[in-house]
């Protein structure tokens, strides 16, 4: 079975030298698990808001139930979803008024899903193609958890490689294929470089 970086695990980076571009696509696809499902990464404790919540109180629940997006309901079915970007770009940096803001004013939609039985390379071609950091599950039509980008791509290369190319000591990117030395450089580089750019240019999230 093979074996990942936990979450928590720091290490530290080596600079390696510029490689063709053909080496680093035969390194990025050599070292993930493209082919394996998504739900190993699933996670199952979301919560859902009523579309008519006023942004106040999705921030308090966020910060009670300690997640970074809620999912937004309206008549017993998941319209949309809210992250904590949301919040930051579409009302706190536009000086809306948070007690008067509601939820549905706010939610990234139509909410784009995937199957629990989708590769992980299925859903890294969405994160990209959608420019979202968050994908609900769905099992049987109903939503189950979310997949964020970090879980799947913040620890993407396995200890038993590690040992064959010793000289590679980092995470890929899996858009560019930059090296970076700590899973926190490569999240906050996609977020910056690949996510962050025209994200609120869209309304799909």
């Amino acid at each position: 079975m093979m074996k990942f970086w936990s979450g928590d695990t720091q290490r530290s980076g080596v600079r390696v030298p510029p490689a063709p571009l053909v080496f680093k696509f035969l390194l990025l696809f050599y070292f993930m698990e493209l082919n394996e499902s998504i739900e190993k990464y699933i996670r199952k404790n979301i919560v859902v808001i009523n579309a008519e919540e006023n942004i106040r109180k999705v921030a308090e629940i966020m910060k009670q139930k300690q997640v970074g997006s809620v999912l937004i309901e309206k008549e017993n079915k998941i319209i949309g979803i809210i992250t904590e970007r949301d919040i930051l770009y579409k009302v706190v940096a536009e000086g809306k008024d948070v007690n008067k803001t509601k939820a549905f004013e706010v939610m990234s939609y139509p909410l784009i899903t995937i199957n629990k039985n989708a590769k992980v390379k299925e859903a890294l071609e969405k994160f990209k193609q959608y420019n979202i950091r968050r994908l609900p599950v769905k099992d049987d039509g109903n939503i189950i958890g979310i997949i964020t980008l970090r879980s799947i791509v913040g620890d993407i290369i396995p200890l038993a490689q590690e040992e064959k190319l010793e000289e590679i000591k980092g995470f890929i990117c899996p858009y560019c294929e930059s090296i970076f030395p700590t899973d926190i450089d490569l999240s906050k580089h996609i977020d910056r470089v690949h996510i962050g750019a025209g994200i609120l240019e869209t309304k799909r999230r």
